[in-house]
């Protein structure tokens, strides 16, 4: 097992950016475009300025109606963007699927840990660029257009970032401790979905989420089997969700690693549908 070496691993993370840069640049220009087509959608066809016509008052409505649409393209814009890093993620290695790339891949003069992690520097990259730059840029061309319309100008920022489960007790420390959990619990699936791309060579995104799908109807019966639906909860919310976290914080590491693994295990010939 070769050592970790920095100078050997910079040239490695210069040819994933140098390969991937062309696939960096459509995937944040197709994320721009959508982002722009949520705005224009709002505007023009999902919202009218009679939905508000209950209020008397022509700046509060307008200023009402703004914000209704922020709200409305930051949440689709947020589910648009989470589809893009699960795609990224499960399509991380396709390229290496084929046989000749695959042969150049593992040939490559660096050891697997140096490989494995630079593509997945490139993936976190990737996702930035791609989901969330490109939001950047969508919502600042939102606010110019807003601006030279003189209507209210608002940034869809907040609503793009906000995620928060029902609290029933909700305040302070539990809402972060809340959104915290949630954000773990994505960031884990983002991991699956970096697991299933290593193990499937087709069908990358479809396969990982038939996959997905059939352990969350698992673990939905499962759950309702063992917990009375009236069933008191004696754990205080706080300590709930700090278990919840940490949980999930080994879920991600256990994936992650899961993924590394068997990304060392690859050969060039292996089973038609799995990395095996």
């Amino acid at each position: 097992m070769k050592k970790f070496d920095m100078k050997r691993f910079g040239q490695v993370l210069k040819l994933d950016f140098a390969e991937g840069r062309k696939a960096m640049m459509w995937g944040a220009l197709c994320m721009t475009l959508l982002y722009l087509f949520f705005f224009w959608f709002a505007w023009n066809i999902g919202f009218h300025d009679s939905r508000f016509d209950y209020i008397n008052n022509p700046d509060e409505r307008l200023r009402l109606q703004v914000s209704v649409i922020c709200e409305a393209v930051g949440s689709f814009s947020a589910i648009a963007m989470f589809f893009f890093l699960l795609i990224g993620a499960s399509t991380l290695y396709r390229g290496e699927q084929k046989k000749q790339q695959r042969i150049a891949w593992l040939m490559l003069p660096a050891s697997n840990r140096e490989k494995f992690l630079s593509r997945w520097i490139y993936l976190v990259v990737f996702s930035l660029v791609g989901g969330l730059l490109s939001f950047f840029v969508a919502d600042l061309a939102h606010i110019a257009y807003l601006w030279m319309s003189d209507n209210p100008v608002m940034t869809t920022i907040d609503d793009f970032f906000y995620i928060m489960p029902h609290v029933p007790e909700g305040g302070g420390i539990i809402d972060l401790l809340s959104t915290i959990m949630m954000y773990s619990f994505l960031i884990a699936l983002h991991a699956f979905y970096l697991l299933g791309g290593v193990f499937f060579k087709k069908f990358h995104f479809i396969a990982v989420s038939a996959l997905v799908v059939i352990l969350f109807v698992g673990f939905v019966g499962v759950f309702n089997m063992l917990v009375s639906p009236g069933q008191p909860n004696p754990v205080s919310h706080t300590f709930y969700y700090i278990s919840v976290t940490i949980f999930w914080t080994l879920v991600i590491t256990l994936f992650t690693w899961l993924a590394y693994r068997l990304f060392c295990r690859w050969q060039v010939v292996t089973h038609k549908f799995a990395n095996v």
